[in-house]
């Protein structure tokens, strides 16, 4: 490598470190802004191992920590946050270098982003020995909170005071009981969001990216059935054993099919109401109708997004007739 583009790497290694760790400081010192941080900081790393190497995006890593440490200090929450966003800006970065598809692409940086988190919950717990993911006893604190301040008011009488507990009370244990789902599904769309925005900026700088297909065009292996097939015999297992863990296992995976196979099903109304529904008033018409019997229209999107997986309905594999691309 000449000494002119070591310069280079240089310079930009530095400016992104420091934009990655100002990313990161705005996050913890607005926390409404948090969420916004947290989808752009690994975007500096992508765009730097993409541009450049993995060398220099693991050095400026590295350097962003320090700095984040310097100025802020508390090192747990730097440790925590670094964890959670630093691999995950090389790992895109590796994936926009190497040309891999979006959606294995967002597949497996989801599934990663997951991991990631689980692994700075067992940090926090092994540090502070509070576990991040028991939210019961403080969601059942808040709600009794609420709950008392709507009877001192009068707001609410004792039967239904005590229709709304029971309400809130299977509300909290299903919310605990499909966490993991949860994790996973918040990780894809979080990665899904970062990825589009890394695209973006790569596309503004002149790089070459993998195209991403429209929406309509979206479709999922015909092997995530074995999520549905699973998750089915994990159920009937657990409760026919008296297994709460394997059932509760067959519960998440199917919660995560369903959301799969919600988008899938969306994508494939997608593309067959553009193709076969001509004018906008009749499109808006089903949007209205799908929002009115919304219980029923998802139950309908998963089963066409299911189907379509397995016998591809719009036959999609080469460019559609009269299908922008």
């Amino acid at each position: 490598m000449s000494p002119e583009i070591k310069n280079q790497s240089l310079v930009e290694g530095s400016f992104l470190a420091a934009l990655t760790a100002l990313l990161i400081l705005l996050g913890l010192y607005v926390p409404p802004l948090f969420p916004v941080a947290g989808l752009a900081g690994p975007l500096p790393l992508a765009v730097l191992v993409r541009r450049r190497d993995l060398r220099t995006g693991v050095l400026a890593l590295v350097v962003a920590a320090l700095l984040v440490f310097v100025l802020f200090g508390r090192p747990f929450t730097v440790l925590v946050l670094v964890v959670q966003i630093g691999p995950l800006g090389l790992l895109l970065g590796l994936l926009y270098k190497k040309n891999v598809s979006a959606g294995l692409s967002v597949a497996v940086a989801g599934v990663v982003s997951a991991l990631l988190f689980l692994l700075t919950a067992v940090i926090s717990f092994a540090v502070t020995g509070v576990n991040p993911l028991v939210m019961g006893p403080e969601m059942r604190r808040s709600m009794e909170q609420v709950l008392a301040w709507y009877q001192r008011r009068g707001l609410i009488d004792a039967a239904s005071l005590q229709q709304l507990k029971q309400a809130m009370e299977q509300a909290v244990h299903l919310m605990g009981l499909l966490l993991p789902a949860n994790l996973l599904i918040w990780s894809l769309i979080s990665v899904f969001i970062s990825y589009v925005l890394g695209r973006l900026v790569l596309k503004k700088l002149g790089c070459r990216v993998v195209p991403l297909p429209p929406f309509s065009r979206w479709q999922f292996p015909w092997y995530l059935v074995w999520g549905v097939i699973l998750g089915l015999g994990f159920v009937l297992g657990g409760d026919a054993l008296q297994r709460e863990l394997l059932s509760t296992a067959g519960k998440n995976l199917l919660y995560v099919s369903g959301f799969i196979y919600l988008v899938a099903g969306l994508s494939t109304a997608s593309f067959h109401v553009r193709r076969r529904v001509g004018t906008k008033f009749f499109q808006y018409l089903l949007i209205v109708l799908v929002l009115i019997y919304w219980p029923f229209a998802l139950t309908a999107l998963c089963a066409l997004g299911l189907i379509d997986s397995l016998i591809d309905t719009r036959h999609i594999s080469g460019p559609a007739k009269g299908e922008k691309r």
